[in-house]
């Protein structure tokens, strides 16, 4: 625990320190600025510079937007052109180490009243029916492939991102509030964000984001409750760059374990409150504290234009850090062995709990792509080293002292990357030299082709991803109440490649993937890992947003195919659609959207879920499926403010009951759901 809070703290007091030295420097920049006033000139490193009658001006205003400095910030590193850009967003890939612009902040109307984490993807999900409940794509390939604490995989939608989180630049204070709900008082579903952002000054940016996913139930025992605190911040100032992020998630959920008889929904009607579930008095909790940051300092760099401000790295030193801390108990008095069948320490009561904690640092030197020769790479280099400890309740601790066990890996890597209107690329390749992943082995490439500087007009895109490696520590390894196993397992090898063409502009996207992997890693039937020799993943999609004045059109279409379907079923078909009419109420101030819009996979045998384990494993009782959820929406911006009411399941009882998430776990009855969406500015 100690060793966790070092990190956080000591980079809590350089944060601390930067922020006064920036402010210092601002108000002393501002003094210089003010003193114009007497003197048509500065001196600046023995030159002169003139004054800008401009900036004095616009102390008074907002110092923030309009002086004028002299030296390099985000706009710089990233190489954004405008100065006049009022916001933007970037983040730090992981994988990558690049530093990747996106879009800061979506305050459209375009399909709003999707508000289950994950739902923006277009792609059917497989989970519990209800807010706040675990998740898992039906798309394979939005799955992760591999997830640090294994037993929280199904959160991973509920959780906000650390070391590639989010960072933004923004002229003015942004604060976002979003709010919805659904239900009567005592099975109520409420959601909850809020979001703020702003800089100190054209350096400095902090902001801090607070995520809640809550239902009390439709059914018996679905009560959910999850909480996500985020607390990031950026400085990018000359030849230093540093960004950081601070997250705390708690979640604590109760579990039902699905229906006593999916007859209860299928062939009767009945109050949702009365129909019954197989376990009474289950329940998990999970916690996650994570920090990371990265550090940079140009060592070598090279000025443009003879200006402080407009300085290009040459040779930039990187120190990356990711401390992550994740603990999980689950808790029962189920006797029954008709759902476990197992007790290994005790008949009456359960408590399982598991944890591993993980510090990773890495050093990476980075040589700058040569500007004026397009194509030509930038080259990175790091060694990386990650150490930490898990633990989980063995037999030996009914007789020795339990302790946890250690967990140490180190890498070193390779990386080339090019930014440039026509053509980007990046790629890495990372080595694991030594630990528990010794010999494992990774490389990924990502390619983007825009032969006219931007994805509004058509563009290619692909990646390739090759690894080899070693099945995560849990999956060797485990014992709990009801579970337990002992393996030696080969590593997973796997090879992915994946192509898309788009245009943003037309609103179309269409997309390809196959992916072959050796050595597949699954839970089977028995919730017990298991490995098969050989499996292939091959997928296609395509995706239009047509509209034709006020009449607007939504199509995903995802096709896939699997090599073993025993081993790894999947829906043929899936995908959204949605019918709309949207029209200007009063112009530039009310917008309504008035429309339908649904889910839709074909039958096949999706994932059981075990509340013990908190994974998604094989099943062969039923398949799943072939049944549309349907909701009907009103949509509307007015001024800054995005609403929606829907009418969610409306289509509950017209075809058949089979609404089923995943097996025995039924979707929530028809409802109706209200959200708002407001971001202020100042």
């Amino acid at each position: 625990m100690k060793q966790f809070l070092s990190v956080p703290f000591a980079c809590l007091l350089l944060f601390v320190a930067v922020c006064l030295s920036s402010s210092y420097a601002y108000s002393q920049e501002g003094a210089r600025t003010l003193a114009g006033k007497h003197s048509r000139s500065d001196s600046l490193r023995g030159r002169n510079v003139p004054f800008d009658k401009g900036s004095a001006r616009g102390v008074g205003r907002s110092a923030t937007d309009t002086l004028k400095p002299n030296e390099r910030n985000i706009y710089g590193y990233l190489g954004i052109q405008d100065p006049k850009s009022k916001s933007f967003a970037w983040y730090f890939d992981r994988e990558t180490y690049d530093l990747v612009q996106t879009q800061a902040f979506d305050s459209s109307l375009f399909l709003v009243h999707l508000i289950l984490p994950g739902q923006k993807s277009l792609s059917p999900l497989t989970y519990l029916g209800n807010m706040g409940s675990p998740v898992q794509s039906d798309h394979f390939f939005e799955r992760p492939v591999s997830y640090p604490f294994l037993f929280s995989k199904g959160y991973s939608s509920y959780e906000q991102p650390v070391l590639d989180r989010k960072q933004y630049n923004v002229r003015r204070p942004h604060t976002l509030l979003e709010y919805s709900t659904a239900g009567k008082r005592r099975n109520a579903e409420q959601n909850l964000r809020v979001f703020h952002t702003q800089n100190v000054n054209r350096y400095l940016n902090f902001g801090l984001q607070y995520d809640y996913f809550s239902t009390k139930g439709i059914y018996e025992r679905q009560l959910t409750r999850n909480n996500d605190f985020t607390a990031f911040a950026s400085y990018y100032r000359h030849r230093v760059s540093a960004q950081g992020t601070f997250a705390y998630t708690y979640i604590r959920n109760q579990e039902n374990g699905g229906l006593e008889d999916d007859r209860f929904i299928q062939d009767t009607v009945m109050e949702p409150n009365l129909v019954p579930f197989r376990l009474k008095d289950a329940s998990v909790e999970y916690r996650k504290r994570s920090f990371s940051g990265v550090v940079g300092y140009d060592i070598i760099t090279k000025r443009v234009n003879d200006s402080l401000e407009n300085l290009k790295s040459i040779l930039t030193a990187k120190l990356i850090l990711d401390a992550n801390r994740y603990t999980r108990v689950y808790a029962d008095t189920e006797t029954d062995s008709s759902y476990y069948g197992n007790f290994y320490i005790s008949t009456t009561s359960t408590h399982d709990s598991v944890y591993l904690a993980t510090y990773q640092s890495t050093l990476l030197v980075e040589l700058s792509q040569i500007a004026k020769y397009p194509g030509i790479p930038g080259l990175r280099a790091w060694v990386s080293g990650l150490m930490g400890s898990y633990y989980n309740f063995t037999p030996d601790n009914f007789i020795y002292t339990y302790s946890n066990t250690k967990l140490n890996t180190s890498h070193f890597g390779l990386g080339v990357y090019s930014q440039s209107p026509y053509l980007s690329y990046s790629g890495a390749a990372r080595f694991y030299m030594s630990g528990y992943r010794a010999a494992d082995k990774e490389l990924l490439g990502r390619l983007s082709i825009s032969p006219w500087k931007s994805k509004e007009l058509p563009y290619v895109a692909g990646e390739l991803s090759i690894t080899d490696r070693e099945p995560d520590i849990f999956i060797n390894r485990y014992f709990s109440n009801h579970y337990k196993w002992d393996n030696t397992f080969e590593k997973e090898s796997r090879f992915r490649l994946s192509a898309r063409l788009g245009a943003d502009r037309f609103g179309f996207e269409a997309g390809y993937s196959i992916e072959h992997i050796l050595n597949y890693v699954y839970f089977d039937t028995l919730s017990l890992p298991a490995q098969e020799p050989k499996v292939t993943v091959t997928s296609a999609y395509i995706q239009e947003k047509f509209r034709l004045g006020w009449f607007n059109a939504v199509c995903k279409v995802i096709w896939q195919a699997s090599t073993n379907a025993d081993v790894l079923s999947l829906p043929t078909l899936a995908g959204f659609g949605a019918l709309y009419v949207q029209y200007p109420v009063v112009k530039d101030v009310l917008t309504m959207q008035l429309g339908v819009s649904g889910f839709y996979r074909t039958e096949f045998y999706a994932d059981a879920y075990n509340p013990a384990l908190g994974i998604y494993h094989n099943q062969r009782v039923r398949k799943i499926g072939n049944y549309p959820f349907v909701d009907v929406f009103l949509n509307a911006r007015w001024k800054r403010a995005n609403l929606f009411i829907k009418l969610d399941h409306a289509n509950q009882g017209l075809i058949d009951n089979q609404y089923f998430t995943t097996l025995h776990y039924p979707y929530n009855p028809r409802m109706v759901k209200f959200g708002v969406s407001w971001m202020f500015y100042d």
